[in-house]
């Protein structure tokens, strides 16, 4: 019984510890094969998981990032650990960022934010203003709030939530390229799917927004025959192994070796006819 106890003891330990970043969705889940386990685990705090999502949306910063008006500019805040942004593409080591503040409706009156104001996301403790600063503000009709934008050095956004980062080192796992084995990275970012280029499926996510108010992919993962063949991407992507074709509106598409020269030729044919008709 007493050693029951001390193993019961021992594996609680455990799991508080583990959950330290699961928050807003661990990185590590999606950079080794034990992904396809924990990927599929239902979050202990349904409450919390319901307020920010397990998801990889964005990114997520390291605790004490600092964000700026500008490169090396003037503090704007500070952000605690794991907190999710959305990074517009890096520049000379800065990210451009954006994040979603909730507010009150006293606030949304007027958006007059002081320092020292304690910020939080869906609910959650996020970090605090560092200088008085006005606000873009907007409503959904469910919840009001800021945003917050500016810019962060390069290290202090965590690389495994990256989706590009994060998908070559899934993919050094998962060697096979089939449809089933990218599911729990589908999970794991929150991947949208479409079908609308048949024989093709495409799992994708869209740009940050920061740059462009109506964003286009950011990266799709094309499948066929439930076989991944390639990847599309607008943001700097090295897959070995593959080789790359340009495609219309500044995207390629990184092919994997053994898809015939054919099947390459009619999928860039129809994605290129159908980015051409997006706005």
């Amino acid at each position: 019984m007493k050693n029951f106890c001390y193993l019961a003891l021992v594996m609680l330990l455990f799991a508080c510890h583990s959950d330290k970043h699961s928050r807003f969705g661990n990185e590590d889940e999606t950079t080794t094969g034990a992904a396809t386990t924990t990927a599929k685990k239902k979050p202990a705090n349904k409450k919390l998981a319901a307020s920010v999502g397990a998801a990889v949306i964005g990114e997520r910063v390291s605790p004490g990032t600092v964000i700026r008006s500008g490169p090396k500019g003037d503090v704007i805040a500070t952000l605690n650990d794991y907190i999710p942004v959305h990074c517009a593409p890096a520049k000379d080591g800065w990210y451009p960022v954006s994040v979603d503040i909730d507010i009150t409706s006293t606030e949304y009156t007027k958006p007059l934010f002081r320092k020292g104001r304690k910020l939080k996301v869906n609910g959650t403790d996020a970090g605090v203003l560092e200088k008085d600063i006005r606000l873009p503000v907007a409503t959904n009709g469910e919840r009001m709030w800021a945003n917050l934008s500016g810019y962060t050095e390069k290290k202090n956004i965590r690389g495994g939530t990256v989706i590009e980062t994060a998908l070559i080192n899934y993919l050094r796992e998962h060697k096979d390229h089939r449809e089933e084995d990218m599911q729990p990275f589908i999970r794991n970012f929150k991947l949208e799917e479409d079908k609308t280029l048949r024989p093709y499926t495409l799992y994708f996510n869209y740009e940050s927004g920061i740059d462009d108010p109506s964003p286009l992919y950011r990266l799709v993962l094309v499948c066929q025959g439930k076989q991944l063949i390639g990847v599309i991407h607008s943001r700097p992507l090295e897959l070995p192994g593959t080789t790359t074709r340009r495609l219309q509106r500044n995207f390629a598409i990184q092919y994997f070796s053994g898809i015939e020269k054919s099947l390459q030729e009619d999928f860039a044919g129809k994605f290129n006819k159908f980015i051409l008709s997006v706005d």
